[in-house]
């Protein structure tokens, strides 16, 4: 099954959800992706259950457009561009869901964007005319360069949590996380932080120019129909500056 986790403003309002994969056991209840996706990994399954997700996730996004024109995220792992059916796959999914190009955004860690072949750069060039927006993940945790990354053609940029979670009280967090927005900016990628559970969190994020935000202090992961309930509202509550001491 999925959930979705909203992705925010600043402001609160909903800018798109990330679809995460969840595996409901009968006998030992959900059992996490960090237990079941390294066994799908081994197995070589990891392309068919991106297909299921970007499928589902699509449908699913699909059915938004009545209550707001909100993008949908699917992390790719097994299905990646270098993948000579990658974009052929990504366009019939879209077409057969009903999904506009425009809002979807396909998030790929950074370790997988290390060396692409041309034809690999040249898929993800022509999804993007179509509208198709890419995200780096868990940016900073990996080894490309940033020269590599201004080759690509991605839109966002993630900071990984591991920078998140002491960016109130580290100082090297703090550092790493406002170079990696300052780079973003300069090479005109917006950013999102991920992983954000507390106000002070959320507070040094927006000060040093994060562009949207997305962890439990606004939202858990929602199954589907609460997610719609969120996008009905629009809008989630998000800490005034007075909230931090």
């Amino acid at each position: 099954m999925l959930e979705y986790q909203p992705v925010v403003a600043a402001d609160g309002t909903v800018r798109s959800s990330e679809a995460l994969i969840r595996w409901p056991h009968p006998e030992r209840g959900m059992v996490p992706p960090g237990e079941f996706l390294p066994v799908a990994q081994r197995g070589g399954l990891m392309r068919e259950l991106d297909m299921w997700v970007l499928r589902t996730a699509a449908r699913e996004a699909a059915s938004w457009s009545s209550l707001a024109e909100v993008a949908v995220a699917v992390n790719l792992a097994g299905l990646l561009p270098g993948d000579p059916e990658f974009a052929d796959v990504v366009n019939t999914t879209l077409a057969e869901t009903g999904l506009d190009h425009s809002r979807l955004i396909l998030e790929l860690v950074e370790t997988s964007l290390v060396a692409l072949p041309p034809h690999a750069l040249s898929a993800m060039a022509d999804l993007v005319a179509r509208g198709v927006r890419f995200a780096v993940d868990d940016f900073g945790t990996g080894y490309s360069s940033l020269a590599r990354l201004k080759e690509l053609p991605a839109q966002t940029v993630k900071v990984d949590r591991a920078f998140v979670t002491g960016i109130a009280d580290d100082p090297v967090d703090h550092a790493v996380a406002r170079a990696v927005v300052d780079m973003a900016r300069a090479m005109g990628r917006s950013t999102v932080a991920e992983g954000v559970e507390t106000a002070e969190q959320f507070e040094a994020l927006r000060a040093i120019g994060v562009d949207a935000f997305q962890g439990w202090l606004f939202a858990r992961p929602l199954a589907a129909g609460a997610m719609r309930d969120v996008l009905r509202s629009g809008r989630l509550r998000v800490p005034p500056s007075s909230d931090v001491a």
